[in-house]
């Protein structure tokens, strides 16, 4: 029996927006990165990287919860532009250290960037859609 999504949402969108929030805000109140993680890459890119996951998480949930499609999907072309940032910092910081055990981590998130780039042009597909109805050539 195959599995039917109907809706705007995937699921697997809505699983890296709440991670993203949760992660994001954990890390920005105080919980520590694995210790392995803090020794390879600099302070900063770690706080980029909590920063953008919070924000873009957030962002990300609560324009599933606006009415207006066109207002929600401008929210949600936002919390893309963050969900493919802050995997993309991640990853430079990790490929900047040289270390061959970050690869499979690398690469993941290379995926999940790019996941969220196929999203941000869905998204923006559909922003051009609701404009061109309205009458907006734009």
């Amino acid at each position: 029996m195959p599995i039917v999504v109907t809706g705007r949402h995937r699921p697997h969108e809505v699983v890296f927006l709440a991670f993203s929030a949760v992660v994001g805000a954990a890390f920005v109140v105080g919980l520590k990165p694995p210790g392995s993680l803090e020794r390879l890459v600099e302070p900063w890119i770690l706080w980029t990287w909590y920063l953008l996951l919070l924000a873009s998480g957030v962002i990300g949930l609560v324009s599933f919860a606006i009415a207006d499609p066109y207002r929600a999907l401008v929210l949600e072309r936002a919390a893309m532009i963050g969900q493919i940032s802050a995997p993309a910092v991640y990853g430079i910081g990790l490929a900047s250290t040289g270390n061959r055990s970050a690869i499979f981590v690398g690469a993941f998130v290379a995926a999940w960037a790019a996941a969220s780039g196929w999203r941000l042009w869905q998204v923006n597909q559909s922003m051009r859609a609701l404009r061109q109805a309205a009458g907006d050539p734009g």
